[in-house]
């Protein structure tokens, strides 16, 4: 064989490998640009469902107060998606204690009163207490003294962020 040819062929394959490389490294930047946008939509899409259940819980709650009724403690208790008769297409059901939740799912947690939401897709490799989100159903307590009203009835319903710590305590995230 001659030097050049051999160098031909050691520029062929620095060129074919050059060239594999890149490809390589463009497919990587694709999945990973795929996956965040794949994470941004999930959560966009989770804050709406968040948002659409608070503002239907106190729509309901502004109902019932319209009709002169109040919402006494046992409304705190009740599953949120069944008491709207609305569920989002990812309602998973309600959450057994000790059981894990899939993700891409809502729940609800009958022992916390929780509303519970496991991503699927998560930004980046994300620890799993970043994939773990809850809202403890609260009843806000009514200011006004009327008649109609007990004195521990609810003025109205609402979604509150639980703490991570508390989350974490709950035994959801050791899973």
């Amino acid at each position: 064989m001659t030097p050049d040819y051999q160098i031909d062929r050691t520029v062929r394959q620095a060129r074919w490998l050059g060239w594999v490389m890149t490809v390589l490294m463009g497919l990587g930047i694709v999945l990973a640009l795929g996956w965040k946008m794949l994470a941004v939509s999930e959560r966009r899409a989770m804050e709406a469902t968040r948002e659409h259940l608070a503002t239907s819980l106190s729509s309901l709650a502004a109902e019932q107060l319209a009709q002169d009724q109040v919402l006494d403690a046992t409304w705190r208790k009740k599953n949120p998606f069944v008491l709207l008769r609305w569920q989002q297409d990812s309602y998973c059901g309600e959450l057994a204690a000790g059981d894990e939740p899939q993700s891409g799912c809502w729940y609800w947690l009958p022992a916390r009163n929780w509303v519970v939401y496991r991503a699927r897709f998560a930004a980046g490799w994300a620890r799993e207490e970043e994939q773990m989100r809850a809202w403890r159903l609260l009843a806000v307590p009514d200011g006004m003294s009327t008649a109609s009203q007990s004195a521990d009835a609810a003025f109205a319903l609402e979604l509150a962020v639980v703490p991570l710590a508390e989350l974490s305590a709950s035994g959801l995230l050791s899973h």
